[in-house]
């Protein structure tokens, strides 16, 4: 089975392997700080595989990529390049995109998420308050996402959310990207890098 994890309403990628512990807290010193916290969401399913199946899936969302605003953000350890654009502008999300690219600049991975919810301010809220309010908001909006993952060339498709069951499929990254019914995936990354400038 695989878990993906969701952290607001961006799709990560999927794999094959057990969840991990959260990180314990670690103290601090300072009486003057500031809490950073991650809220992580997962949802478990099985995705269908084969020709057949990828065939007959057909995306809940279609996908949006006019207009765009975007964020660029390089790692000081690995060297890597993160891209994130959101279609037509934050304020009106409706596409949600992450590019990942190596040091050496090498296209890592891609996901999208179409038909991103509203997520509330969460400001105040206790971890569980938090946890529930976007596990709410997630599955309030049916959404349809692609994880590309060039390494392992794995990709996932999935329909999730709007008080439906999660419908998915794997198979590897060109079977994916050339599904005509999921639009010209490999024409959205080059829009996507020109945009960005990467």
């Amino acid at each position: 089975m695989l878990t993906c994890s969701i952290g607001a309403g961006i799709v990560a990628a999927c794999a094959s392997r057990a969840p991990q512990p959260p990180a314990p807290a670690t103290p601090s010193t300072s009486t003057a700080t500031s809490t950073v916290r991650r809220v992580s969401i997962s949802d478990s399913f099985s995705p269908r595989s084969g020709d057949a199946a990828i065939r007959a899936f057909v995306p809940d969302v279609a996908p949006s990529d006019s207009g765009g605003e975007c964020m660029v953000a390089r790692t000081g350890g690995s060297g890597a390049t993160v891209v994130s654009a959101v279609f037509p502008t934050r304020a009106a999300a409706h596409t949600r995109a992450t590019i990942t690219f190596d040091s050496s600049g090498h296209l890592v991975r891609y996901s999208e998420q179409r038909g991103v919810g509203k997520i509330p301010s969460m400001v105040g809220m206790t971890d569980a308050q938090r946890d529930s309010t976007l596990r709410a908001a997630l599955n309030a909006t049916r959404s349809t996402n692609v994880s590309l993952d060039y390494p392992i060339d794995q990709a996932v498709v999935s329909n999730r959310g709007g008080g439906r069951p999660t419908e998915a499929i794997i198979g590897n990254v060109r079977q994916i990207e050339s599904l005509e019914k999921l639009g010209p995936l490999t024409a959205r990354i080059e829009r996507i890098r020109k945009l960005c400038g990467v």
